[in-house]
């Protein structure tokens, strides 16, 4: 018999996987759809060949979890570091302001680059420092800001309009995939502490070379069926049967009972909700608000251009729909015949309600007034990806309602991004609730 089923084949799922059958567990995978990757994969373009992303992801240094299970699955020499932080920041009319960590220990390398940044005066630099020392009078205890949003945060610690608007909320939108005007606070504060406020490495950024699925699908794949582990595709969970305080067994949709030692979901919230229906509350009092997890989008739009539009490896442009541009040629470190840019808007609920034709207008409108040269470039193919259910919403209150690994089952165990990691919903935190699942398991 199996030892161990895993419900989900993302960062969270495969994560969990492989540290199970690290440990000699025998794993079986079940995913619902045709491939593997849940919300982080990656496809070819059937136009032009090249790799493309469901959503552009960036990872720091402070990814620890994530950054050992590339490690453990062979695929860390996949990944483009950018130790210094460099980021260029693009105004209407193509005025490019470079932001670089200052050859300084933390947390006054990220003071030092705002103090150089050209986007910024020095009211606002100053106001950059009295965030520091809020986030320091918190000690850790970011829980007390969870029905705070990040606009009411920064606003109660003198933040200037133009350093809130040039800066704070390019990244907290990134960051939690949210308005600043919604997001809660306590999220926020976790990514400035983990990500600036320990060493310098911790806020180095990552980027991968390659596609996402070629990243850690294939390596977590191969991991895990070298070991007797397995991994079915197109096997939708139905329903889970129980006694008492353990599951029996999982129901396909094609009537297949699936029996095992132990269970864990690695799905959103939504999807749990459906396997667990009216009988979520017995496995876990939170379970029972399933349905208050709202989800928020991102989408991405690929262009391709005859000739180079910029030579950045990734661009924020201030005042415009359009929050980030990645130079995936540079990126992966191919030269090609085609530019290809990754455009990416975070927390996209409009914008992911528009039709391509619209969302592409936007996209070349916008990209021509921050790159002029691209007016003198021709468009040679576009690619739209809308990840309507990318996170949560990181919305004030959520933090009360994510549930823990455990629950009332013995035997049953939750991962994906949106439990209670002490994250926001990124590939680390769902990867941390992928080895905290397994760990769970495993001090059984």
């Amino acid at each position: 018999m199996t030892d161990d089923v895993v419900v989900g084949g993302g960062f969270a799922g495969l994560s969990a996987a492989v540290e199970l059958a690290a440990r000699g567990r025998k794993v079986l995978v079940l995913e619902r759809r045709v491939f593997l990757g849940g919300r982080a994969f990656s496809f070819d373009d059937r136009i032009t060949g090249t790799t493309v992303d469901n959503g552009q992801h960036l990872m720091m240094g402070c990814y620890r979890s994530t950054l050992a299970f590339l490690n453990r699955i062979g695929s860390l020499d996949k990944l483009r570091h950018v130790p210094d932080g460099n980021m260029t920041f693009v105004e209407p009319g193509g005025r490019q302001s470079v932001f670089q960590y200052a050859n300084l220990p933390a947390p006054f390398h990220l003071l030092g680059g705002l103090a150089r940044l050209g986007t910024l005066g020095w009211s606002d630099r100053i106001s950059g420092l009295k965030l520091g020392l809020a986030l320091r009078r918190l000690n850790g205890q970011a829980e007390d800001l969870v029905d705070t949003t990040v606009r009411e945060w920064l606003i109660q610690n003198e933040q200037t309009e133009k350093i809130q608007h040039r800066f704070w909320d390019p990244l907290a939108h990134a960051t939690l995939n949210e308005s600043p005007d919604r997001a809660a606070a306590d999220m926020f504060a976790v990514v400035l502490k983990q990500g600036f406020m320990g060493t310098r490495e911790d806020s180095s950024l990552i980027l991968s070379r390659v596609g996402l699925s070629d990243l850690y699908v294939t390596g977590a794949r191969q991991f895990i069926e070298s070991r007797d582990g397995r991994i079915r595709l197109n096997a939708p969970v139905q329903y889970l049967e129980h006694d008492q305080n353990r599951v029996t067994s999982l129901v396909l949709r094609n009537g297949e009972r699936i029996k095992a030692s132990t269970f864990t979901f690695a799905v959103p919230p939504a999807s749990l909700l459906f396997i667990l229906g009216s009988e979520s509350a017995k496995f876990n009092p939170v379970l029972s608000r399933l349905e208050e997890f709202k989800t928020s989008p991102i989408v991405s739009i690929n262009l391709w251009f005859d000739r180079p539009v910029t030579d950045a490896a990734m661009a924020g442009l201030l005042d415009s729909p359009i929050e980030w541009v990645f130079n995936k040629n540079l990126i992966s470190g191919t030269d090609g015949t085609l530019q290809q840019l990754a455009l990416v808007v975070s927390g996209a609920h409009k914008l992911a309600l528009l039709p391509k034709e619209e969302i592409v207008e936007t996209a070349v409108r916008e990209i021509e007034k921050y790159f002029p040269e691209a007016r003198r470039e021709r468009l040679v193919h576009t690619h739209v990806v809308r990840e309507r259910e990318a996170t949560m919403s990181h919305i004030t209150g959520m933090s009360r309602l994510r549930p823990q690994t455990r629950t009332q089952a013995e035997n049953l165990f939750l991962a994906g991004d949106w439990i209670a990691t002490g994250l926001p919903a990124t590939i680390e935190s769902a990867v941390l609730s992928g080895q905290a699942a397994a760990q769970a398991i495993l001090d059984r």
